[in-house]
This record gives C-alpha cells, structure tokens and sequence, in this order.
C-alpha cells in the first residue's frame, strides 16, 4: 500500500512540473474516444518516466515505475529492467528473490533469460561458486531449439558470461538435428572475450563452410587486426591463413584472403607468392599481379614489383596484360634506380643501355597512349643523362602529335618544360606548365605542374610570384607536393625578410644543381657562407651541398653533411628531410644498416608529423626483420 502511494504521488508530481510537455507529447483525449487510448497514454507517460529515472540513475524511482508498469501489463521488459535497478542499488538479495519468483511461474523463454540475471546477481552478490553449477544445468535443460540457443546466448554474452555462450555453442552444433555450426557466433564471441587466435580459427571455419560470408569474415578480421599493439594478433592469423591455405590447396578463397591478409602486413612478397601461385593453377590473375605490382612500387617495394612485372613478361607474349608488364617493369626499374641514391660505375654506359632498351620495346609495342611512360622515361635520359637535349624534344613533340589520354598529354607537356627549362628556355617551359595546370587543374599533375612554374619563378628571381602560388600549395591534397611547396616556400619567406642577397645566390645554385652543373652550385653554395653567413639559409644550403655530393658519389661527404643538418638545425623545416635521406644512404649504399635504424627511428620518434613517417616505418621493420 505504501509503495503504491509513494509510485502515484511521484506520478502526480512529476505530471504537475512537465505538464506542458506532456500536453504537447500526449494528446488530449477527444470526446468519445474509447478508455483504452487513455490508459496507453498513461502506460507511455509512465514507461518515459521510468526510462528517465533509470538514465539519471535515480534507481530507487525507476524500480518503483518498473514494478507498477509489470504488475499492469506483464511484459518482461519491464520486469527485467526493475531487476537491473535493484542489481545497482545493490538490492541483491530482493532481485534473487523477485527472480526465483519469476523462474518458477513462467513457462516462456523468458525463463531462461531470469535465469542467466540470476546467475549474474549471485556474481554481484559474492556468490560466484554458485554460478558454474546453475548456468552449466540450464544450458543441459534447454530444449534443443535453435532460437532458444541464440537468445540465451546473447543475454549470456550480455551479462559476460562469454565462457558459458561457447558452451552453449558447442552444444548446439554437437546435436545434428539443428544443423547448424555457429562458427560465426563462436567468434565474436571468442573476438569479445580477446581471444583472437580462436577467433581467427572459427571464422575461417565459417568461411569453409559458406563461402559467401567472405566480405564479412574479411572485414571481421580487420576489425581485429586494428587491436593489434604488440603483432601478435597478426601473426596468429597468418600462420592460421598460411595453414589453411597449405591444407586446402584447390580452395581459391583461402589464398585471395592470405593474399588480403599480406596486403594489409604490407608483406608484398607473401601477396606476390600466392598470386603467381594461383596463377599458376587456375591461369586468371594476371591483373592482380599487376595491382599488386602497382602497389608495391607505390609503397617503394620496387624489387617486388620487379619480380611481378617480370612474371608476366616471361610468362606470355600473348597475354592480355603483356605490354601493361613491359612498361611497369621498365617503369620501376628506372624508378628504383633514380631513387636509391644507388652509385652506377658507368652512369653513361648504363643510361646509354637503358635509353636503346626503352627504344626497342617502342619498336615492339608500338608508340601510343599505352607506352607514353616509357617514351617520357626515353625523353628525360636522353636529355638529363646523355646530353642529347634535342633529340629529346623531338621525341616528345612527335608524342604531342598522337592520340594520347588528356594524362598522358599532360605528362608529356611536363616532360618537355623540364627539358627547356634545362635548356634555360624559361618562357617555353613556363608555357606548358601554365597549359597543364589549367588543364589538369584539380589533379596531382596540375598541382605539380604549379610548383614547378613557381620553382621557375624562384629560379629567376621572382619571389614575390613565386611565394604567392607556393603558399597556396601548401594546401595541396598530394603531401610530397605539400611538403615541397612549404619547404621551398620557407626558404623564401625567411630570407627576403634576412637577406635577399643570400636569397638570389640560393636560388642559382638550385638552378645550377637542376642543370647539373654542380661544380657552379658548389662555388654558389660556398659563396653564401663566406661572404653571407646566413643561419636561416644554413640548413637548406647543407641540404644543397650533400645532394651534389651523392650526384658526384661522394657519400662521405654526403653523410657527414646530412648529419649536421638534423644535429645542428633539429628543429629547422630541413631536419626531417635529412634524416630520410641519411638512413636511405646507409642504408643501401653505405650497408650501415644499424645506423640506419637509428636514423629512421628518430624520424618516427621527434618528427611525428613529417612526410616520411609511413615509409621510415616500413623502412625500419624492413631491417629489423
């Protein structure tokens, strides 16, 4: 009786302070409508009461709204949320009680689900040895229903009894007249509970038995891999996928996952591996190969994408993709030597061998849209390695002359401003590069396209034109093109303010290593810091000097100078830059490999917003491993 009064008093009051509200949420009841429609009224009112106690977990006043809305109506929901109001006031011993109540009067599946918040109550209320005993009979009683399964399951894994859910799961595909294996509902499961070997195990499990969950087992398992601080997530899944592969050898999807799974470990040579490999048995991919190939050289795996290229090559000269190999082998290849900082003993012989190679794949496959990479790789060795600047032009204006993508015209107009502007033709060079960028306006080549109008700028000495475009691509969706611009744009900056003197001595000792005539910058570069010791300049001036110290294969000097950029100016724009190309020095041609690690390692460490952390990361597990 009490509890009655005290639920219609707190009723009453709270109808007096929202009655507004309620007017504007609870229609008032025309005449002749029937009674029912008042008292749901009243049900919703009280149900919203409840729901804003119980949020405001002012329990006490919801299990009272609970009580009355269960004892009016019977629905469960009602009943169970006044048991999880009791549980948090702590109240465990009327919630055992209400419990027991319910489980001996109903004969629903409601039941079941009393009992697993019973089981949970006894945990809340120190009674845990109890626990095991009771959930273990009520799994062995429940009729052997797959329904009955699932909802009890999922008020188990609810209340986090995760052990007993897989008890349960076990059971249920044990009996073959449910046929049915939860595989499924076994991982997530084992996935909540951190289990992520078992995890892995059952959703392969489940993709042996229905291929057609492969999209969501693929995304479970990334969702997975994103907890995965120490690589042991990663490395319990591959050596499952590599297993399940080895053991299903005729099974497509398996391998397709393990080449996925390779993908996202960015770990190319495994990808590659099972992709010639299922190419080798089922003779269809062939385009993967040459996606994957792309990817590797993307993400600087050029022996990789070598390796790929030169698989498809050597595989068919009627192959569809034949001469996408051709080019990409020939692409990356001269990619990887441009970025190495490899030394060639020969650069003329190589060059020489080189420009003849890219010639005779030209006569093979023809000169069209397909081969323009290659014929602008041709174009600048020609021009920028074997001083045969107007053969080059020619090559490139003949291009100009085909029917090439709207790309491809661009890359070729790119190609030949470079080439006059090596010529010290500024004019022609500055017209084709205004052509591409409003053309290609939005693109990456366009943005390109601007930095490189605005680098001429800066070569001639107009800083004020140069500054303002370069400050606009600072904004530039391409980081490296972004990066660039700032650098340049700082260097500018800085120096009209301290000493343009210095300025226009940087800028032609920058034209003058773009010209290759770096015994010029040298002289440029020296003459800075004598007659104008400039500490702004000083970084980018170090930079300057040990790059044409690796052009001229002086990698002593190259490393000594990178050096004392990131020890001397740590916190100059340039630091970063230095340590990049310091740790590749070491790297792959000094073979100091420790001391590498170490350069990429504080690049990672001090320099977290740089560029070059993604690929000083893979750098530094490349060597580790």
């Amino acid at each position: 009786m009490i509890k009655k009064l005290r639920l219609f008093f707190i009723v009453l009051m709270m109808m007096l302070m929202s009655a507004s509200s309620v007017q504007s949420q609870v229609p008032i009841p025309k005449i002749g409508e029937k009674r029912n429609q008042s008292a749901q009224s009243q049900r919703q009112l009280n149900e919203q009461l409840a729901r804003n106690f119980f949020n405001d977990k002012e329990y006490d006043k919801a299990s009272d709204l609970y009580q009355q809305l269960y004892i009016d109506y019977r629905y469960y929901h009602y009943f169970s949320q006044y048991v999880e109001c009791l549980i948090f006031l702590e109240n465990y011993d009327e919630a055992e009680k209400e419990l027991k109540s319910f489980i001996k009067n109903d004969n629903t599946t409601n039941k079941w689900k009393a009992q697993v918040n019973l089981a949970f109550v006894y945990i809340k209320n120190n009674e845990s040895e109890k626990v095991d005993k009771y959930l273990k009979r009520l799994i062995n009683d429940l009729p052997e229903d797959r329904n009955v399964f699932m909802q009890v399951a999922n008020i188990l894994r609810s209340k986090d009894f995760d052990e007993y859910a897989i008890l349960l799961y076990d059971k249920g595909s044990a009996i073959q007249e449910m046929n049915y294996n939860f595989y499924m509902e076994k991982a997530l499961t084992y996935q909540n509970m951190m289990n992520f070997e078992k995890a892995t195990e059952n959703y392969l499990l489940q993709l042996e038995s229905d291929p057609d969950d492969y999209d969501i087992v693929k995304t479970r398992l990334s969702f997975m891999l994103r907890y995965d601080l120490d690589g042991s997530i990663a490395e319990d899944m591959r050596l499952a996928l590599l297993n399940k592969t080895h053991n299903n050898p005729d099974n497509e999807m398996f391998a397709e996952l393990l080449v996925w799974f390779a993908l996202q470990m960015k770990d190319y040579e495994i990808a590659l591996n099972q992709e010639i490999a299922l190419d080798r048995r089922f003779n269809d991919r062939e385009y993967d190969i040459i996606y994957l190939a792309r990817i590797a050289r993307d993400n600087e795996q050029y022996d990789i994408a070598i390796s790929a290229y030169d698989y498809l090559v050597k595989k068919s000269k009627e192959g569809a993709y034949y001469r996408d190999a051709v080019v990409g082998l020939t692409e990356v290849q001269y990619q990887k030597v441009e970025s190495s900082q490899c030394g060639i003993s020969n650069q003329s012989e190589f060059y020489s061998n080189f420009e003849k190679r890219i010639e005779n794949e030209c006569l093979e496959l023809g000169v069209n849209d397909k081969t323009t990479p290659i014929l602008i790789i041709r174009a600048e060795i020609l021009a920028f390695k074997l001083d045969e600047v107007e053969k080059s032009i020619e090559i490139l204006n003949q291009a100009l002359t085909l029917n090439l993508s709207k790309y491809n015209k661009s890359r070729v107009k790119m190609q030949l401003a470079d080439i006059y502007l090596f010529k010290e033709e500024v004019w022609e060079a500055t017209l084709l590069y205004s052509q591409v960028d409003k053309s290609m306006k939005e693109e990456p080549i366009g943005h390109e396209a601007r930095f490189k109008n605005a680098q001429l700028r800066y070569y001639i000495g107009e800083f004020d034109w140069a500054l303002s475009v370069l400050n606009i691509l600072k904004s530039a969706t391409s980081k490296l093109i972004a990066n660039d611009a700032m650098t340049l744009s700082l260097v500018i900056s800085d120096n009209l303010e301290y000493d343009t003197i210095a300025l226009q001595r940087l800028a032609k000792a920058d034209f003058y290593i773009y010209q290759k005539k770096y015994e010029l910058a040298n002289q440029m570069l020296d003459s800075i810091n004598i007659y104008n010791p400039n500490e702004v300049s000083m970084p980018y001036l170090l930079m300057r000097k040990a790059n044409i110290a690796i052009e001229n294969q002086d990698y002593n000097l190259a490393d000594s100078l990178y050096k004392r950029v990131y020890q001397g100016y740590a916190d100059s724009y340039m630091a970063d830059d230095a340590l990049m190309k310091n740790a590749i020095l070491l790297e792959k041609i000094l073979n100091r490999k420790e001391e590498a690690m170490e350069c990429y390692a504080k690049l990672i460490d001090e320099y977290t917003a740089s560029v070059y952390v993604a690929q000083a990361r893979s750098a530094y597990r490349r060597i580790r491993d």
